[in-house]
Parts: C-alpha cells; sequence; structure tokens
C-alpha cells in the first residue's frame, strides 16, 4: 500500500490538499531513497502559533513559536511514520511557504538534518531540487 498522507488543518488555512501534500511527501522520501510503497502514514498538522510555541518549548526547551517541526513516531516502514507540524501563520514572517515546510518536516522524518547552516546543507539542496521536482499545483 503507498504511503498515505492525512492533513489536519486546525488554521483554516484551506490550501494544502491531502493529494498535494502525498505527493511533497512522496518526492521527499524518494529523494533519500526510501520505499514508499512499504510506508505508513504521515500526519501533516497545520496549527495555530501558540500550539507550535508550546510544542517547542516542551519538546525543544526553546520558548518561541517556530515554522515547523517534526515527530518521528513509528519510524519509515512503521504503521505511522511520524508527524510534520507546520505553523502557516509563522510563514508570513519567515517568507517561506507552506508546502517548503511540508518538504522540509519530511526530509526530516526522512532522516535529514541540516546543523546550524541550513542553507549550505545538503539537505537544502535536496528541499530545493524536491520543490522543483513537484512544481507548482
Amino acid at each position: 500500500m503507498p504511503l498515505s498522507v492525512a492533513v489536519l488543518d486546525e488554521t483554516a488555512y484551506g490550501r494544502l490538499t491531502p493529494s498535494r501534500a502525498t505527493r511533497l511527501c512522496t518526492e521527499a522520501f524518494s529523494a533519500q531513497g526510501l520505499d514508499i510503497n512499504r510506508m505508513g502514514e504521515v500526519s501533516i498538522a497545520l496549527v495555530v502559533l501558540s500550539v507550535v510555541r508550546s510544542l517547542n518549548l516542551e519538546f525543544r526547551k526553546i520558548d518561541a513559536p517556530t515554522d515547523v517541526l517534526s515527530f518521528y513516531i513509528d519510524g519509515p516502514y512503521g504503521e505511522m511514520v511520524g508527524e510534520v507540524v507546520v505553523a502557516p501563520k509563522y510563514v508570513c514572517f519567515d517568507r517561506v511557504g507552506v508546502e517548503e515546510l511540508v518538504v522540509h518536516g519530511a526530509l526530516h522524518l526522512a532522516g535529514m538534518d541540516h546543523g546550524d547552516d541550513f542553507a549550505r546543507s545538503e539537505m537544502a539542496a535536496v528541499q530545493e531540487a524536491v520543490l522543483r521536482g513537484v512544481g507548482e499545483e
């Protein structure tokens, strides 16, 4: 069964469909060599700033909102791969798109990291290639 991606939109963002989220995640995971036909479910949660701030404090000990957080649950081939939490309101401040953050979060779930210098990381190059590959909807 191919990858399944659920979108929970708690913000009324309304522009990220489950099919588009699935395409973004599929391309990100494929770019990392994962077999999407063996993967479980991914959840994409679009949340308000106060929620992402609470999660950031609880899990990263940073008392500030952020744009995206990724949480492993069962790993790539488990029933529930993980969850990507995106704050669309934060996107307005940072000039980064929600789709870009979905790909970013999926790449983290695929095992990538960027350290302190995202712009010069391999992850940045892969993220850009994935976004070019899926094009705009």
